[in-house]
């Protein structure tokens, strides 16, 4: 069985890594913390007063140890740092040249989906909208304007390894690269009301020949 569900973005990886990496600090951090809370309280003598077994003594000949686990704490959170920067700049600041655009719009307890009109230019007189089914060509960098309606919502995209937060009067705009064809959840990962655990929707992700006849029926183009 797999940790994670299968993945079907580009940054995907990436991600599962920092994420391990994460898990991997802070594992090593609370063992840290624990010893030197630990050992104190049983190397200090019975004959101590409590306050005297429990506190620091920065003027005991074992403060190295007090020294190397702070030092080895800062370091972790600077290793976290680093690896993150790279990633999160190139998913949340830098947007590169989409090939196509959409909108999502959260509300109680759906999502709608917005796609430009046979224009191909969003915020339209034909745009046109669905609810719950995100349809979206493999391969293809998307960019997404995640909006909510009433309350905070949050984007979840479990296989593509994405989300946002998304709150009502504010426009943010994301990227994303599918590189998976198949059928995937859409979620909502914010607590939004009683209807919460129902907010749940479909991602499509097609070639190019199905993702044209999907946007054609969205369009309602026979042919």
């Amino acid at each position: 069985m797999n940790f994670f569900p299968e993945s079907n973005s580009s940054i995907a990886l990436e991600i599962d890594n920092l994420f391990w990496i994460i898990t991997g600090v802070v594992g090593i951090a609370t063992v840290i913390t624990l010893f030197l809370f630990v050992y104190p309280m049983i190397t200090r003598k019975k004959k101590r007063t409590k306050i005297e077994r429990y506190m620091v003594d920065f003027t005991h000949k074992h403060r190295i140890w007090l020294y190397t686990g702070m030092f080895l704490l800062l370091m972790g959170d600077l290793y976290i740092l680093v690896k993150e920067h790279s990633i999160w700049q190139r998913v949340e600041q830098e947007l590169p040249e989409p090939d196509f655009k959409i909108a999502i719009v959260g509300k109680q307890w759906m999502w709608e989906i917005i796609y430009p009109g046979p224009d191909g230019k969003l915020y339209t007189d034909d745009d046109v909208s669905a609810i719950n089914n995100l349809h979206l060509p493999v391969n293809r960098v998307i960019h997404m304007d995640l909006k909510a309606l009433d309350v905070i919502h949050s984007v979840f995209l479990p296989q593509s390894r994405f989300k946002q937060d998304v709150l009502p009067g504010r426009t943010i705009t994301r990227w994303i690269k599918l590189n998976k064809e198949g059928k995937f959840d859409i979620t909502c990962a914010e607590i939004c009301g009683l209807g919460h655990s129902m907010m749940r929707g479909n991602l499509f992700v097609e070639s190019e020949e199905e993702w044209k006849d999907s946007m054609d029926k969205i369009y309602g183009i026979k042919k």
